[in-house]
């Protein structure tokens, strides 16, 4: 159903929970008619749910810390599944790993989340982001110009992608496999249909790439509770504070990626790292290739209110988010994220803006963390 408003922007309701491939003419596409969420998005409603990795654990894991030479280690994934009861993924483990997330309780209010990872649609960044990169992009939703649209925190990110009533191991069921989300540089995003949660439709997110998310204190006391180390591989306390009691490490990166060698567990979204303090600009040449960026969005009502009449005066604001976002989606398709920040940020701020002065190039798949 098709509705057009006021200034002669086409919006259209789908009343199924499908998840069609976005297009010029379904960018303005609500999930179902009584989501209070922004197109693209899909609804997590308030709750308490079981999250994290169900036991057993399901990896067969390769130690390449006590190697000579570590050359070809995914020689030994078969041997490490053999050896290893209800594996059905193999994990070959750097000299630094980061925590898989055990299951425990967690409370949301009812958000959005995006469907496909940041920028929606055609072929994966050629760049990765820095926590300065995180920064930028944070501060980019946080200027209003998109809505209620911001970045995800990590328990969100978490219960989104795993499911909040099914709580996968990976995105797209209990047992690995990694022909659903096979690397490609030629696969759009979102275009794995098998690369999704069966639940929300969420797709591709912690087992094609990572994202870049805020931690949030429900995380946090899952890291720093019973004798845990408080810290993923970045070695920073994640419990430390800021003098008004914030935490001071804001960002990390949450989820596998769809590598086996890798010191975050493949596949899953039970997963994070950090990368401490935005530094500024230094460092924007050596930038991996993996980590994302997702987005999440507080519901508003006129998102609902203007589906069902769009010629409401509270939909004019609406039109004016969502037109923003469009146009921020087109132009970061098939760029690297270095420019499509320079691009939103010049556009919210008015001025030219280049968060990485002389940045030069970038790293080629493989080449990251």
């Amino acid at each position: 159903m098709l509705f057009l408003l006021g200034s002669g922007l086409l919006f259209s309701c789908n009343f199924a929970s499908e998840s069609p491939e976005p297009t010029a003419e379904t960018t303005h596409l609500w999930t179902w008619t009584q989501s209070e969420c922004p197109p693209g998005t899909t609804w997590i409603p308030t709750g308490s749910y079981q999250t994290g990795m169900r036991p057993p654990m399901p990896y067969g894991i390769v130690d390449t810390t006590g190697m000579e030479r570590v050359e070809n280690p995914q020689q030994h994934c078969e041997k490490a599944l053999a050896q290893t009861p209800d594996a059905s993924a193999c994990w070959v483990q750097t000299d630094l790993a980061d925590p898989i997330v055990t299951l425990r309780e967690a409370t949301v209010e009812g958000y959005c989340m995006a469907l496909r990872p940041f920028p929606e649609a055609g072929p994966y960044a050629r760049d990765g982001l820095t926590t300065w990169d995180a920064q930028q992009f944070d501060r980019l939703l946080e200027s209003g110009a998109y809505g209620p649209r911001r970045m995800c925190t990590y328990t969100e990110y978490e219960i989104a992608v795993s499911g909040p009533e099914s709580n996968l191991r990976f995105l797209y069921g209990n047992e690995a496999d990694p022909t659903k989300c096979a690397e490609s540089q030629e696969v759009l995003i979102g275009s794995r249909p098998d690369c999704q949660n069966p639940e929300t439709g969420i797709l591709d997110h912690g087992a094609v790439t990572s994202q870049w998310v805020h931690l949030d204190e429900q995380i946090v006391e899952w890291a720093c509770s019973e004798n845990r180390p408080c810290r993923a591989s970045g070695g920073a306390r994640l419990d430390a504070r800021n003098p008004d009691g914030s935490l001071s490490m804001r960002y990390v990166v949450a989820g596998g990626t769809n590598r086996t060698q890798t010191r975050q567990a493949p596949y899953t979204p039970h997963t994070f790292h950090d990368h401490g303090q935005p530094s500024g600009p230094e460092g924007c040449d050596t930038w991996g290739w993996d980590d994302g960026a997702t987005v999440c969005a507080t519901p508003d009502p006129r998102y609902r209110e203007c589906a069902q009449d769009p010629q409401l005066p509270q939909c004019e604001e609406l039109r004016k988010w969502e037109s923003n976002w469009s146009e921020l989606l087109n132009f970061c398709q098939g760029r690297r994220i270095t420019d499509c920040l320079n691009h939103g940020l010049s556009k919210v701020t008015g001025s030219p803006v280049d968060i990485c002065p002389g940045s030069q190039g970038v790293l080629g798949p493989g080449q990251g963390r």
